[in-house]
């Protein structure tokens, strides 16, 4: 009679994948809600920049419009003031840019910085 190895998963390598799967879970709860945030952030300097009247406005009445957006769309920790630049084209044309960064911390002294940079032209007329 032959002996017969037998194949498969032990439980180590099982309780291995199911750690490692646990831990990109884990990742992902904790870096997808400032993605949504920017995600809403991006919405508001769209709809302030499709505006009626948006070319028209001044920096500090674009940043008083985004600002209501953000009020609207429940947006946190960031400061219209100190993160909401203007830039000019190369066609003259004003561009709003949103640039700001989060802190997320993952575990114990782990924190991950995230960058985002959001362009928005004003082209409401």
């Amino acid at each position: 009679m032959a002996w017969r190895r037998e194949r498969g998963a032990s439980l180590w390598s099982a309780l291995v994948c199911v750690i490692m799967v646990g831990f990109w879970v884990f990742l992902a709860f904790k870096i997808w809600p400032p993605y949504m945030n920017n995600w809403q952030i991006e919405k508001a300097l769209a709809s302030v920049a499709k505006r009626p009247g948006a070319q028209a406005m001044g920096r500090s009445e674009l940043r008083q419009a985004v600002r209501r957006m953000f009020s609207v769309g429940y947006i946190s920790h960031v400061a219209v003031g100190k993160d909401l630049h203007f830039e000019r084209t190369a066609q003259g044309a004003r561009v709003m840019v949103f640039r700001y960064d989060v802190q997320i911390p993952i575990m114990y002294n782990i924190t991950a910085d995230v960058h985002f940079v959001d362009r928005r032209a004003v082209t409401g007329s």
